[in-house]
């Protein structure tokens, strides 16, 4: 057996970071690195709280959390201020490896600062082309709609985005908090958006409880589940999903960070994994939790004595979950295996499925 494979082997972080990879669990303002939240809190005479921008993404739970991310979102003002974060969270994502990433917008924490819709979605497009221009990093967005606002501004969101191009924006998500939640009630703004050629998914399982996923499974029909850390809890919800394919976007690094679990070590990743789910690695608000995917990767290596092939594996069950038709997942699944074989060569490792 080769170091490459030997299951307590730590794997090189380079190689590592070239790994191909598809990215489904991620936002763009929490992608935003904090010298440019910064720069654009001076520009807008927005009060940060801190005097040092490496201060600003502290956090004591998911609230706390989401009141710095209300105040990033604070400094988006105009449409230029949307494509810089894009631009520069898609860049980021590039030097991580990162090949296609789905990306999350969240429009109701700018509307509520006076920034009208077609404001939001020309900054995200134009920062998105720009991007792949310069980076050939392919991105899709997912908006989404505020769980705690209710299913009625769900329908009014959905409306607002009638007019944006459906190859840009290829899904509806649900995020911020869940607690108190009437999850069943957005039971018909989801069946209008796949109505409408969208695909969906939601934030489910981070702070509820399973419950509130089966909700997303068998009432919402979600494509798929955001965070599911309580999945685990009930083992005939994980065989269903399991059982469904139903990706499961896992984040360990952020729900660490905001008391969700202790540890990455303590994270269900690998039961999902063991149960037959699947699941991915996902930075979920990079820069406001200091990781990329790349990190994300050799941190769950680290803690689960994973090996590259169980990395290699993470990264084209990202294929599998990511909305491309079934044509395209093919052919980015042949490149990727074509390019970790590549890797493996050059690190003296056989190729993918070669005996040991």
């Amino acid at each position: 057996m080769s170091a490459a494979t030997h299951p307590n082997a730590l794997v090189d972080p380079a190689w590592v970071r070239a790994l191909p990879k598809v990215e489904l669990h991620v936002h763009v303002e929490g992608a935003a690195r904090a010298t440019t939240v910064a720069d654009l809190a001076r520009r807008h005479d927005v009060n940060l709280g801190v005097s040092d921008p490496a201060d600003l993404y502290r956090y004591a739970d998911l609230a706390d959390f989401l009141r710095v991310f209300d105040l990033v979102c604070r400094v988006l003002v105009d449409a230029d201020d949307i494509h810089r974060v894009t631009y520069e969270s898609l860049q980021i994502a590039q030097w991580a490896g990162v090949r296609r990433r789905e990306m999350f917008f969240s429009p109701t924490f700018l509307l509520r600062h006076g920034v009208p819709f077609a404001t939001i979605w020309d900054g995200l497009s134009r920062g998105a082309a720009d991007a792949r221009h310069d980076f050939g990093i392919e991105c899709g967005l997912i908006m989404d709609v505020d769980k705690p606002s209710g299913a009625a501004a769900a329908t009014e969101l959905l409306a607002m985005a009638e007019s944006c191009d459906r190859a840009l924006l290829i899904g509806i998500g649900g995020d911020a908090g869940e607690r108190g939640v009437d999850l069943d009630a957005f039971a018909a703004p989801f069946a209008a958006a796949r109505a409408r050629g969208w695909r969906t998914t939601m934030h489910l399982g981070e702070e509820g409880p399973a419950a509130d996923i089966r909700v997303g499974v068998d009432v919402l029909g979600v494509d798929r589940i955001d965070h599911g850390v309580s999945l685990v809890h009930d083992l005939a919800l994980t065989a269903q999903v399991a059982d469904q394919r139903i990706p499961v976007t896992c984040c360990p690094s952020s729900n660490v960070q905001i008391g969700i679990v202790a540890s990455i070590a303590d994270h269900p990743i690998a039961a999902l994994r063991g149960a037959g789910v699947l699941v991915g690695v996902n930075s979920d608000n990079a820069e406001m939790f200091g990781v990329d995917m790349a990190d994300e990767l050799s941190n769950v290596s680290a803690a689960f004595e994973w090996a590259i092939d169980d990395l290699e594996d993470l990264c084209l069950a990202g294929v599998e979950s990511s909305w491309l038709d079934d044509t395209a997942k093919q052919q980015m699944t042949a490149e990727f295996v074509a390019e970790m074989n590549g890797l493996r060569a050059a690190h003296g490792a056989p190729s993918r499925g070669e005996g040991t």
